[in-house]
């Protein structure tokens, strides 16, 4: 199909899988887990919406303000196009003495309307059998990424499945480090763990193919990183999620979740859609509000040809006062002749 639309106030977005082709992809995803091709799916979709905010700074930092995070990232890429990410997961962060670290995320339940359910949501992610085989299955894949690079035995697990809660979601986290071998750079740590694994699946490389050959579009910067390398030998990235792309075309969201055997299609589904919310309030209020500075700007050109200008402005410069249509005036800076 060609995608359904979700509407965020007067703002609407289309998804690239409607919902009968994305859980008709995960019904697929499940069919690979019995067939033993795999054992965990991150598969994705994609939310866009053709209206551009006028500033996508203004989109980040609303994006900041709804779902505040340890990971978020701003990128201005040129013109039209910038990356507003507000990603609560860590992919890799290395020391200066070798040590690496990577906290993978899976495992999703809402914020609660009253503190006796968000208490309750808390406690049925930190139980529930299908978020913590979601999770393990991760952690072993870290592991083993990890191991690559790292010294023999020296990769552990400090914390395991560790409950994190952010203003709209409860994440089940897990963390996972090693003491890097003298011989590996954060670069080449970086290469052996990348792409995170919470964001393809296990095994990974089957993963990804099955991945490619269902999803209808290369994901682009979500699912990668953002981060730096360091003189020092030190290194820090995220893992893209919580984002919009944005562009001359639109804004593009990426989210999705991880498929196992105990996956239910259509929870997996409304899964998708809360990981997006956060995104689609902030990019519908950052268009409001570039639409606000537009009609504002319109009323005083408008009250500016009308009424003209008054006050003590010179041709030299100066300042000046102006009527604006609502009855409010305000100093504005003349142009110098």
């Amino acid at each position: 199909g060609e995608g359904e639309e979700v509407g965020d106030g007067e703002l609407e977005f289309e998804l690239e899988r409607d919902v009968g082709e994305y859980t008709g992809d995960i019904e697929e995803c499940l069919r690979k887990i019995v067939d033993g091709e795999t054992y965990e799916v991150c598969l994705t979709n994609r939310i866009r919406s053709k209206v551009v905010p006028k500033d996508p700074l203004a989109l980040y930092r609303h994006l900041r303000a709804i779902n505040p995070a340890p990971y978020a990232a701003f990128l201005r890429l040129s013109k039209d196009n910038a990356v507003c990410c507000s990603s609560p997961e860590r992919f890799l962060t290395v020391l200066r003495d070798g040590t690496c670290e990577s906290k993978p995320i899976k495992g999703t339940e809402p914020r609660g309307r009253t503190p006796a359910e968000d208490e309750m949501l808390r406690t049925r992610l930190q139980n529930s059998p299908k978020d913590r085989a979601e999770n393990l299955m991760i952690v072993d894949l870290v592991r083993n990424d990890l191991g690559k690079v790292c010294d023999i035995g020296s990769v552990t697990v400090p914390s395991l499945m560790n409950i994190e809660t952010f203003s709209s979601v409860h994440q089940l986290v897990s963390t996972v480090r090693g003491k890097l071998h003298r011989s590996v750079s954060a670069v080449r740590c970086l290469q052996a763990a990348f792409p995170m694994g919470s964001m393809t699946g296990a095994p990974k490389l089957r993963t990804m193919q099955i991945i490619s050959s269902l999803e209808r579009s290369r994901r682009g910067v979500y699912s990668g990183c953002i981060g730096y390398f360091g003189l020092s030998g030190a290194a820090d990235f995220n893992v893209v999620i919580r984002t919009a792309v944005v562009s001359a075309g639109g804004v593009e969201i990426g989210a999705g979740g991880a498929i196992v055997a105990m996956s239910d299609p259509a929870a997996e589904f409304d899964e998708l859609l809360l990981k997006a919310r956060a995104v689609r309030t902030a990019t519908a209020r950052a268009v409001r509000e570039g639409a606000r500075g537009e009609e504002t700007a319109a009323v005083r050109r408008r009250a500016a040809a009308r009424e003209g200008w008054r006050g003590d402005a010179a041709a030299g410069g100066g300042t000046a006062e102006m009527e604006l249509g609502n009855g409010l005036a305000e100093k504005v800076w003349s142009v110098p002749n």
